[in-house]
């Protein structure tokens, strides 16, 4: 009964003391501003999105200018996609495109070539959908809005002049009401919808799938420990590991190799040789550091104590996939050495 609680009750106290007041944290995570403009539209949609982290206490992200860290929107795209969580670029000449369409020496301006937000749904799904993507839509909005406004205001007191035109009033209001908005594009090598499959679930059946058999080994290599040193034995137990492990990986990669359903995203790096000898080690070095850590307590513990083992090894690195160690109380930063929370950076 004792053990049966503990095996209850700890993991369910790692697991909820590492989600405990995640949106407290929220702060911590930085969305970027690149100014590619440096004229009225970049610096007034900045200045908007930046007013915004001031009210907002600790329960939302926050935007910071980025400038001069990148060269172009290729270069934000690629942060994005191996770092970042979102980053909002104000293309270039985007306040003089908006000028020739208010001189009407233009017909072809469209508001979404002003911005273009670069997301990686993939990075965190969970996190994405409950502080980035809200965060980036009011945000935005937000600004874009001001920035209207402020606009119509410019115009009405004759900052700006309006010639005559011919144009239909319902162009003109279109015009007026939204002078700028935002193209969206997401550069996860993974959308929101398989992020979680290729990441966690992918681990988490590789690692169930081990421990049946070291379950097994242990029990089968008792007589050996009277009659075999403990080195070669160990040694033996080391190989064994990580030959399972090597073809469980294997299955991983050519099962991500395989999948190319609608929801694949269209943005994921070419599959090429190499790509799937990465993906191949990364999955078989997470696999094994977790089956050698599970295997060095099976041995020392006695049997009706692994299953306590177990579940308090794969809950927390389960925890450290769901969610993020930046969200965490400051004890759980030890999730940044889990295996499961590196492999996950490494894998998308």
């Amino acid at each position: 009964m004792f053990i049966s609680l503990f095996l209850i009750w700890i993991p369910l106290c790692l697991f909820y003391g590492a989600v405990y007041k995640r949106i407290t944290f929220a702060h911590l995570i930085k969305l970027s501003i690149v100014d590619l403009d440096h004229g009225p539209v970049g610096n007034a949609i900045t200045q908007a999105l930046l007013l915004q982290n001031q009210p907002s206490g600790h329960t939302r992200a926050v935007w910071q200018e980025s400038n001069g860290r990148f060269h172009d929107s290729r270069d934000v795209s690629e942060w994005v996609r191996l770092n970042g969580w979102a980053a909002l670029v104000i293309n270039s000449n985007a306040s003089q495109q908006l000028e020739l369409a208010l001189a009407r020496t233009t017909d072809n301006y469209n508001p979404e070539d002003a911005m273009t937000l670069f997301v990686s749904s993939g990075h965190q799904p969970i996190i994405y959908s409950l502080m980035i993507e809200p965060t980036t839509e009011t945000g935005l909005g937000l600004a874009t809005n001001a920035f209207a406004v402020k606009m119509v205001q410019e115009i009405q007191s004759g900052n700006i002049n309006i010639p005559a035109s011919n144009d239909s009033p319902q162009k003109l209001a279109a015009l007026f009401t939204q002078p700028v908005s935002y193209r969206q594009v997401d550069v996860a090598p993974f959308t929101f919808s398989i992020a979680p499959v290729a990441n966690l679930f992918g681990f988490l059946v590789g690692t169930l799938c081990i421990v049946g058999p070291m379950i097994g080994w242990k029990m089968a290599l008792f007589p050996f420990y009277q009659r075999v040193r403990h080195r070669d034995l160990w040694l033996a137990v080391v190989a064994l590991i990580l030959a399972w492990s090597t073809l469980i990986g294997m299955y991983g990669a050519l099962s991500t190799s395989a999948f190319r359903g609608p929801n694949y995203s269209k943005n994921a790096l070419k599959y090429t040789v190499g790509r799937f000898f990465s993906l191949w080690g990364t999955i078989t070095i997470t696999l094994t550091a977790v089956a050698l850590w599970l295997f060095s307590w099976y041995t020392m513990l006695a049997p009706e104590l692994i299953g306590l083992a177990s579940v308090c090894t794969i809950l927390p690195n389960v925890v450290s996939t769901i969610s993020i160690a930046e969200l965490a109380p400051h004890f759980y930063r030890w999730m940044h050495a889990l295996p499961y929370y590196n492999g996950a950076i490494l894998h998308r």
